[in-house]
């Protein structure tokens, strides 16, 4: 009987809702996550490449490598002067250690041309890996995305 109960009390606290906050390194993480889809709608290139790390690369759903943010930030220009982003981001894991993250999820994009207004929808899988830089702050340092691509 005493092993029943044992059995059904850890079994009620295995599945238990949590009840504990999101920790520092999470709530940061999610600010960085926060900030750079404003940046990137705002068109703020000079603020969304700071959440890079200097080699930073961002992992284009075509397989091409943009390394460094002053590639990231002309390849987010070139593209921000044709569309302006209209993105969420679904964070579903995010998990770190020591000074290594990662936040995992989907997104859902609408791309609306600068010059005429039309639409298009994106919608697919990212995964940013983040790196706690010695004065606490943690920056994107791997960045990638899958699924469609919009046409240009």
């Amino acid at each position: 009987m005493f092993l029943c109960r044992l059995l059904l009390m850890s079994a009620a606290v295995l599945f238990a809702a949590p009840t504990s906050k999101p920790d520092a390194a999470s709530e940061a993480i999610a600010k960085v996550r926060a900030e750079w889809a404003q940046d990137l709608h705002e068109k703020q290139f000079d603020k969304i490449v700071q959440l890079y790390a200097p080699d930073a690369a961002f992992l284009l759903p075509s397989g091409d490598r943009i390394v460094g943010r002053q590639a990231i930030r002309d390849l987010m220009k070139n593209i921000m002067s044709i569309f302006t982003s209209e993105i969420t981001l679904n964070s579903m894991v995010v998990e770190h250690s020591g000074t290594l993250a990662y936040d995992s999820g989907t997104f859902s994009e609408t791309l609306v041309k600068v010059s005429d207004g039309s639409k298009t929808e994106s919608k697919g899988s990212y995964l940013m890996v983040l790196k706690r830089q010695a004065d606490g702050n943690w920056l994107i340092a791997q960045q990638v995305w899958t699924g469609t691509e919009p046409a240009h």
